[in-house]
């Protein structure tokens, strides 16, 4: 399931939360962030959000 979107750096890629809904607490238990390049195909998947924004800072002039 894919949770919150974050944009980030200046190139127009985003970063989407991915995991699992908790039965118990119904909220979104993240296990990896999903970077997306601007024309929406996917970059790749990270386990921690500071790497997923590595990765677009690495796209930035």
């Amino acid at each position: 399931m894919i949770g919150n979107r974050i944009s980030w750096g200046s190139q127009g890629y985003t970063i989407l939360e991915q995991g699992e809904i908790n039965r118990i607490t119904l909220e979104l238990d993240v296990s990896s962030w999903l970077v997306c390049r601007p024309d929406g195909s996917e970059e790749g998947s990270y386990p921690t959000l500071a790497l997923a924004q590595k990765a677009v800072e690495q796209h930035e002039p």
